[in-house]
């Protein structure tokens, strides 16, 4: 059927090998960085900072967050009441003038 040069030839081959290589990255790309931004539970991993930021709630998550910590034993009382001055502060505006 195809004798003598009557297929395709090498550059075509080629450039569906290339073709779809490219295909398969920009999916698995696709896949990764989905997974990455849902995280565990359907909830957005990482820059839950950027999500909270400008809103009313964010002191009040950041407290519970401190409060989670210290109870899990990762910080002391110390660093506990020092961290949770600070955010009591970014709840107060600031005075200008």
């Amino acid at each position: 059927m195809y004798w003598y040069g009557h297929g395709p030839g090498g550059w075509f081959i080629a450039l569906m090998v290339i073709g779809m290589a490219a295909f398969l990255i920009l999916l698995l790309l696709g896949v990764f960085f989905l997974a990455r931004r849902t995280g565990e539970g359907g909830t957005p991993s990482g820059g839950t900072e950027r999500r909270w930021a400008g809103r009313a709630d964010s002191p009040r998550r950041a407290e519970e967050i401190l409060a989670e910590r210290y109870a899990h034993g990762d910080i002391d009382d110390e660093e506990y009441r020092r961290r949770s001055e600070t955010l009591r502060g970014l709840d107060r505006p600031t005075q200008q003038g």
